[in-house]
């Protein structure tokens, strides 16, 4: 057997062939199957912070347009001819003039009393005042199905 010993330089060489051959190979075999990933991924990116942008503008929106329930001019929030307990129990129940959910608010529980014709603000069998159609209280319970609201005719 003829073997040919190989001198440190000529194997400093191979190895750094050999290095080049796998940095640019492991380069290239990266970029080839990844480029469809790689645009899904940035794709899915993009997209998220559009939803989140688009989000955060409807509620900006959303608030803006309440700003008027929640200053009380539509007259759900006038408290002046109830006494101290009324306006107790409605803390008590943590009554608020805009729900937070959606499904979840006063014309769609079992305790509304609907608006009078040419009235902006119902009523309730449980809190006493002008109760906005909006609004929402921790004793908020839905309807059951096929259930209308009770209208109680006021004293």
């Amino acid at each position: 057997m003829n073997t040919k010993k190989q001198t440190r330089k000529e194997f400093l060489t191979d190895a750094s062939k050999l290095g080049v051959v796998v940095v640019i190979g492991g380069t290239w075999l990266s970029a080839c199957g990844s480029s469809s990933e790689q645009s899904e991924s940035y794709s899915q990116k993009d997209d998220d912070a559009t939803m989140a942008v688009q989000q955060q503008a409807e509620e900006e929106i959303k608030a803006e347009s309440n700003i008027d329930d929640l200053a009380g001019t539509d007259g759900c929030n006038d408290l002046s001819g109830l006494t101290k307990q009324e306006i107790g129990m409605r803390e008590q129940l943590k009554y608020i003039a805009q729900s937070e959910d959606p499904n979840q608010v006063c014309k769609n529980c079992r305790f509304w009393q609907p608006a009078q014709p040419g009235d902006n603000c119902g009523g309730c069998q449980l809190i006493k005042g002008p109760i906005h159609p909006n609004g929402w209280c921790k004793s908020w319970m839905a309807l059951a199905a096929g259930e209308t609201q009770n209208v109680v005719e006021p004293s």
